[in-house]
């Protein structure tokens, strides 16, 4: 579980692990796309496939959140473990709507 105190004004700090799973899964993605299996990504990622199916959800976050948590100005609770459990809609409103970006 993730905790986070806010002092201030809400801003966070750039998430260094949010911001590498995002990177990577963009290129799992890629892969995939590009008609590479799952098990051979995983395999070559060494993690297995219920993490990338779980994390590469990551690459299709809409364009205004990615840009947030690459510039660590992402909301404070939008974390790595809120984003991967979190059941979010494919519409890019829908998304900002329901992380308050």
């Amino acid at each position: 579980m993730e905790t986070k105190i806010v002092v201030g004004e809400a801003q966070s700090d750039p998430d260094r692990h949010l911001q590498t799973m995002l990177i990577r899964a963009h290129r799992w993605t890629r892969a995939l796309a590009a008609g590479t299996s799952l098990a051979e990504v995983a395999r070559a990622e060494g993690c297995s496939e219920a993490f990338l199916r779980t994390r590469s959800k990551l690459a299709f976050l809409s364009p205004k959140i990615q840009a947030a948590i690459l510039d660590g100005t992402q909301p404070p609770d939008c974390t790595l473990t809120k984003l991967v459990r979190l059941p979010l809609p494919l519409d890019w409103q829908a998304q900002e709507r329901a992380l308050g970006v």
